[in-house]
């Protein structure tokens, strides 16, 4: 039944003169309550009576018990929906007619305790058939029948129901939760009985979540839209989701149209994973380490196993959901959203550093998009619109040259040259290299995509790398690599090839100590490395023969120097091939060795 229908057949039943008794029946979760509760604030003015009464059987163990709280949740209709409090229970007590035991009438008004009259017993038991004998004219509201205590019986809520409605002329909707009851329930057998009809609602997905954030404005349509994505129908979900989102509000206020963006979207997905009772076809461990579909869309493993399979298949349908839904992978930003979920609380700090990043990014990709832009309509034509093309990269060049990458440099650099116009390109070059290239952290040649095309910033990028050196003397750079307990690297590897062979000579020269033998092999292994790339190649041949020429030097200078130069005579093959290949051989050295 759509809600429209619902609602028209919740107002009918109010509006009735006489007693009637339904039930409103619905999936858990689904907003029975919350919408009961919404049809009362909307249409009290057109019901029958003017009383009315909510109670939940949560924790009710009686007949007494229910009978007193139909009673002390008694409110005008236009108050329903408000918190009882003391003074409304107070002024429905004060309608009891006591005249003759006002004494013990004002101890129940104190704190509602036992008092004992002589010949009577309990007055409490006396109130409570007072209260109930007052009680009619109402429509009562009983929910959470399913949660109803061990002592009360459906029998005794079904007795009851049917008292109120036959000879209270009080109208009663029950609110129950289908599949909730044992299908052998007292329920069952005498609901026909009480109950005139049932009225079942289902609300589609929009009709769900229009209940939710139709009332809170067009701020949530984002929200809205999602959840519908997800086909999120529960109330409590959708409202957990609202919850949340207030929180949010406060926090990225001032934040930037698409980090509210990306909130809202990581939002729902992890409410839904984390309290969707296993509906959610992705769990929150498989959203936190999501890193977009590649992964499972990359070809089967021909000697994978069957459980292999299976979980690479498992994983493929988790990733079409997430695409199809919109999230493309997990940052930090969006494991913060599900920490808040998770825990009920945000870290303020790291959400609004984290959504600064995010800002940062995002106007990252907003202006290197004017270089594709540019491009764009590089190719679009064979217009004569020299002067737009050149305008449109230009523009790209002055907002977003920290983002360029070198291929970017040196695409926009060959058109520049092709059009005889390299000496503005010049001095874009200069700049990117001397502020933008190295804050990007760059330390090796093989780290470039592809080496440019472009001469001038082929050799910009050549100078740049050979530019990096560390400062210190041989023996600071030795010490350095020896801590960091690997091949010589990067800047370390530059700056050592980059010394003379007379700064090798004084550095063992002036060695002396346990570490000689340890320091002189770790240069010396410098001849068996194959680098990354040719400079890396021609740095460890540089390192390796101008140690072991100094080595040689150094063993020509004593019998007993020749003796100790033994220990590193496995390296002598490699000293002759690698001297061989360079043409920098000093032949006459080996005779000093022998």
């Amino acid at each position: 039944m759509s809600i429209i229908k619902v609602e028209k057949a919740l107002c009918n039943f109010a509006a009735r003169t006489s007693g009637t008794a339904i039930v409103l029946k619905g999936e858990w979760g689904t907003g029975k309550t919350y919408f009961w509760n919404s049809v009362v604030k909307s249409h009290f003015q057109s019901f029958s009576r003017t009383k009315y009464s909510y109670v939940s059987l949560f924790g009710l163990s009686s007949l007494g018990d229910l009978k007193r709280s139909i009673f002390e949740n008694t409110v005008a209709c236009s108050k329903a929906g408000e918190i009882v409090t003391k003074e409304s229970v107070f002024e429905n007590l004060r309608k009891l007619d006591l005249s003759d035991a006002r004494s013990g009438l004002r101890k129940l008004l104190n704190y509602g305790k036992e008092a004992k009259i002589p010949f009577v017993g309990s007055f409490g038991g006396v109130v409570d058939s007072i209260q109930y004998a007052l009680t009619s004219e109402t429509i009562i509201c009983i929910d959470d029948f399913e949660r109803r205590g061990s002592g009360l019986s459906s029998r005794d809520v079904l007795g009851l129901i049917s008292n109120l409605v036959e000879s209270k002329n009080c109208s009663v909707v029950l609110i129950l939760n289908d599949g909730s009851l044992d299908e052998k329930d007292e329920f069952f057998s005498f609901s026909e009985k009480v109950f005139d009809y049932e009225v079942v609602f289902s609300p589609s997905v929009q009709e769900s979540v229009k209940l939710v954030f139709a009332s809170v404005g067009a701020g949530r349509k984002t929200l809205a839209e999602n959840s519908i994505n997800l086909e999120i129908n529960n109330i409590r979900l959708l409202k957990k989701i609202e919850l949340f989102a207030t929180i949010l509000d406060e926090i990225l206020k001032d934040s930037h149209s698409k980090v509210v963006q990306q909130a809202q979207t990581t939002l729902p997905l992890a409410v839904f994973a984390i309290y969707g009772g296993g509906k959610c076809k992705v769990d929150i461990d498989f959203i936190l380490g999501y890193q977009g579909s590649l992964a499972a869309h990359m070809p089967d493993n021909a000697s994978a196993t069957l459980e292999e399979l299976e979980v690479k298949r498992a994983a493929r349908e988790k990733s079409i959901y997430l695409d199809e839904y919109g999230f493309g992978m997990c940052d930090e930003f969006d494991a913060v959203i599900i920490d808040l979920v998770r825990k009920g609380y945000a870290d303020e700090d790291t959400l609004k550093a984290l959504a600064q990043q995010l800002e940062k990014k995002i106007k990252h990709d907003a202006d290197i998009a004017l270089l594709g832009q540019a491009w764009e309509l590089f190719h679009a034509s064979f217009a004569n619109n020299d002067a737009e093309v050149l305008a449109a990269f230009e523009l790209a060049i002055s907002t977003a040259l920290q983002y360029f990458n070198v291929n970017d440099l040196d695409s926009v650099a060959s058109v520049y040259w092709e059009l005889g116009r390299e000496c503005y390109m010049q001095s874009v070059i200069d700049k990117y290299f001397s502020e933008v290239f190295p804050a990007q952290g760059v330390k090796e040649k093989d780290d470039i995509f592809q080496w440019p095309r472009n001469e001038y910033v082929s050799f910009k990028l050549d100078e740049y790398f050979k530019g990096l050196t560390v400062k210190g003397s041989l023996s600071e750079l030795v010490k350095a690599v020896v801590e960091s307990s690997g091949f010589p690297d990067g800047e370390l590897r530059r700056s050592l090839a980059q010394k003379t062979e007379d700064e090798f000579y004084d550095y063992f020269n002036g060695l002396n100590g346990k570490d000689f033998t340890r320091c002189a092999r770790m240069l010396l292994k410098c001849g068996e490395v194959q680098g990354h790339d040719q400079d890396a190649d021609h740095d460890y041949k540089n390192i390796f023969l101008k140690s072991y020429n100094a080595l040689l030097k150094l063993s020509a200078l004593t019998p007993l120097n020749t003796i100790r130069m033994s220990k590193f005579r496995n390296y002598e093959k490699v000293y002759h091939n690698l001297a061989d290949r360079s043409g920098d051989a000093r032949r006459g050295s080996s005779k000093n060795d022998g």
